[in-house]
């Protein structure tokens, strides 16, 4: 397999690339209980209307993007968070029908299909969207999701021995203008041409969240938009995972921006906030779903009974998301520190995206536009959104 030309940059005249220092993204809107490992009866239930509504806030209120999950099996409990989901290239396509600016984005496994269908997917909410799609592309496993489509096992650099193959696949097919062959140890491609081409030319953005090195090293080379898992206890850690991602870029010639998924509860003080994450993730933990997370998701967990506590509880309040927990001015505050580290956008998850996406909007979103992290979003009748 050959090396990626080292300039073969994205198309950047999409949402992603406008002015905000901080970008913004809906995280996981397309799956049930997104946000929170939790029995609360406000958590997040799906419906098609109400994905099109909430995408459709986030994008009066200037959001760069909607990012959704690709899953296909729950984690059990008594409410099967996860379980259910909408399919996200088809997902994308409807909401890039059903909006006007901001970006959509498909998210695929590559273990999972094609690069052939998924190049000719994406291209479709390309011109369906005109110009505002983006692929995420993931390596992750989660056993009982890979036997469904009966994917042999990899390890984990296998798997990304294999995606490396996949997404130079992708690439010559969104740029070659004439057929050609490509044959790699996991990827065969005879005659691959795809036509018509994408409107973002020379290809769309591609994200990416691998947090591992190796998955690091993956996005460095491929991924125009990246993730960090900063340590909520180190402040100094997001400093760090951004220079060393950004000089495993630089290496390569490339650009990229880096993101970081977070887990917002806001209130109007720190005290309320924190006794509203206590609840849905203590009295109202979904301690079935939590117990399987961490069994198909970490390996499990082998500590002191206290320190499994905290982290069970960590994990039903925030799943894998960076916690932006407290008051409005706190969580503004934290976001600023972020982009001082050199975060260049948010995906955000709530446990209740029907309170949580509104209550962002009208307390958090305007300090951040006060503290010059975003401009205020005016559409394009000229009026303020």
């Amino acid at each position: 397999m050959t090396e990626p030309k080292p300039r073969l940059d994205c198309a950047a005249t999409g949402p992603l690339f406008g002015a905000n220092a901080m970008k913004l993204g809906v995280f996981g809107l397309n799956v049930a209980s997104a946000g929170a490992l939790t029995t609360s009866p406000d958590r997040h239930r799906i419906s098609w209307d109400q994905n099109v509504r909430l995408a459709r806030m986030a994008e009066d209120a200037g959001f760069e993007a909607v990012v959704p999950f690709a899953r296909w099996r729950g984690f059990g409990g008594e409410t099967n968070p996860w379980g259910e989901s909408f399919e996200t290239f088809t997902w994308a396509a409807g909401l890039a029908a059903a909006t006007r600016r901001i970006a959509l984005v498909a998210t695929v496994n590559m273990m999972t299909m094609s690069p052939v269908a998924a190049a000719k997917q994406l291209s479709t909410i390309d011109h369906i969207s005109h110009g505002r799609a983006v692929l995420n592309v993931v390596a992750g496993w989660m056993e009982i999701e890979m036997r469904m489509f009966g994917v042999g096992a990899l390890d984990h650099d296998d798997r990304y021995a294999h995606g490396a193959e996949w997404m130079e696949a992708l690439y010559r097919l969104w740029t070659a203008e004439e057929p050609f062959d490509l044959r790699g140890r996991y990827i065969t491609v005879e005659g691959g041409l795809q036509q018509p081409g994408n409107v973002q030319l020379p290809r769309p953005p591609v994200m990416n969240a691998a947090f591992s090195p190796t998955g690091h090293a993956f996005a460095a080379r491929w991924a125009d938009i990246a993730f960090i898992s900063p340590n909520p206890d180190r402040p100094e850690s997001a400093v760090e995972q951004v220079r060393a991602l950004r000089a495993m870029a630089d290496e390569r010639g490339r650009d990229m921006q880096i993101w970081v998924a977070t887990s917002v509860a806001g209130a109007p003080t720190a005290e309320a906030a924190r006794a509203y994450v206590a609840q849905y993730s203590g009295p109202e933990m979904d301690v079935g779903a939590v117990e399987n997370f961490t069994r198909l998701m970490m390996g499990g967990t082998a500590m002191p009974e206290d320190q499994r506590a905290a982290m069970l509880r960590h994990v039903a309040a925030h799943i894998g998301g960076f916690p932006l927990v407290g008051s409005y001015r706190d969580i503004a505050d934290r976001i600023g520190l972020l982009a001082e580290a050199g975060v260049d956008g948010l995906c955000l998850t709530w446990m209740d995206y029907e309170r949580g996406l509104p209550d962002f909007i009208a307390n958090i979103l305007p300090l951040i536009e006060k503290a010059g992290l975003r401009r205020p979003f005016v559409d394009g009748a000229g009026s303020a959104a």
